[in-house]
């Protein structure tokens, strides 16, 4: 004969045992504390930095995951990070809210910081003009997005994230115009 305990009791009501109360609940508190740890607190913030003034450092610890929105025409320097071991996986969103009349830049938090990756720029005004814009990872540790041809117009965003000891990986589209260049320096 099998050990197995029926739920339905001789009288067809279902008994008080632990079979109901505690298989589903356990679920479902297991998946509640999982999806709490996914989508409520990770490392990332949500926080959304409009950045009015000429200069910004970035903090490493509490702007992990952040969207900066450049906001000032007149040119903006955002400073991120050091490019650590502690500092590995650092990212953040910046995106173009106002288009520029002075210097926009993405620095690095040390000269010995070298980007890779790649940015596609883009003239809307002329169908099909695009370049892909790499840096040359000898001396880039900036992104100057100093005219139109680098790409200073609203609408364009960049992906940023410490990849490694030295080494910050950039990509994402940015709006230019005329004969696009390259904007890592």
């Amino acid at each position: 004969m099998s050990k197995y305990k029926s739920p339905i009791g001789g009288s067809g009501k279902r008994t008080t045992n632990l079979f109901y109360r505690s298989g589903i609940n356990s679920l479902l508190s297991r998946i509640e504390k999982l999806e709490n740890q996914v989508f409520c607190c990770s490392d990332d913030t949500d926080n959304v930095i409009n950045i009015t003034s000429s200069t910004y450092q970035a903090n490493a610890t509490t702007e992990d995951g952040a969207h900066f929105q450049f906001n000032l025409a007149a040119g903006i320097v955002l400073t991120i990070p050091e490019a650590t071991a502690a500092n590995i996986g650092w990212n953040c969103t910046v995106s173009i809210g106002t288009t520029g009349t002075g210097t926009l830049t993405v620095k690095t938090g040390s000269t010995s910081d070298l980007y890779v990756g790649g940015i596609t720029m883009v003239d809307p005004g002329t169908a099909g003009d695009m370049y892909f814009a790499v840096p040359d990872v000898s001396n880039d540790d900036q992104i100057d997005m100093q005219g139109d041809e680098e790409g200073w117009f609203a609408g364009g965003r960049l992906e940023i994230e410490i990849v490694a000891v030295n080494r910050v990986l950039a990509s994402g589209t940015l709006i230019g115009d005329a004969t696009l260049a390259n904007p890592f320096a």
